[in-house]
């Protein structure tokens, strides 16, 4: 079977990006780097010890819940980057912790939890329960979240 950098597909995306650092978005950079190694996606699956469809998905730009941070940092890894280099904010959020982060957050900005949930425009409650681990911060929330902390909330995920 040829390998990736022999396909058209291949030799469209260098087109389109001409470096590492052109590349806006993690799914784009997964490919690169992927491309840069002569791989199909099937092989980094088995690589990193993951399934086909979540590498491709990863690929197309749908990060699911399974992605694990283990996987995250197994890619990272092989394509020797930056785990930052290939999640988004919000994967990145609970590859750093989620509840966790929240908690160092709250506490850099010397809030307590009342003044975190009032500058977030959520309950004291949620805050608890996703600081104590009691409920997973969903996609929704997290982007709430970001709308109402400002841009340094996610600004924090990526120092």
């Amino acid at each position: 079977m040829a390998g990736p950098r022999t396909t058209v597909e291949a030799q469209a995306f260098y087109r389109m990006y001409h470096s590492y650092a052109d590349i806006p978005n993690p799914w784009d950079r997964l490919r690169w780097c992927r491309y840069g190694l002569d791989l199909l996606q099937k092989e980094v699956a088995a690589m990193v010890g993951m399934e086909e469809w979540l590498y491709q998905d990863l690929e197309s730009g749908a990060f699911h819940r399974s992605f694990t941070p283990e996987l995250a940092d197994k890619l990272a890894a092989l394509y020797g980057i930056p785990v930052e280099d290939i999640l988004d904010d919000y994967t990145l959020f609970l590859h750093r912790g989620g509840g966790d982060f929240l908690r160092r957050y709250r506490e850099a900005k010397g809030w307590n939890r009342q003044q975190l949930a009032d500058h977030a425009k959520v309950g004291r409650t949620s805050i608890r329960c996703w600081e104590s681990g009691q409920k997973i911060i969903s996609q929704k929330c997290f982007c709430h979240l970001v709308e109402n902390l400002g841009s340094d909330f996610p600004s924090m995920l990526r120092m």
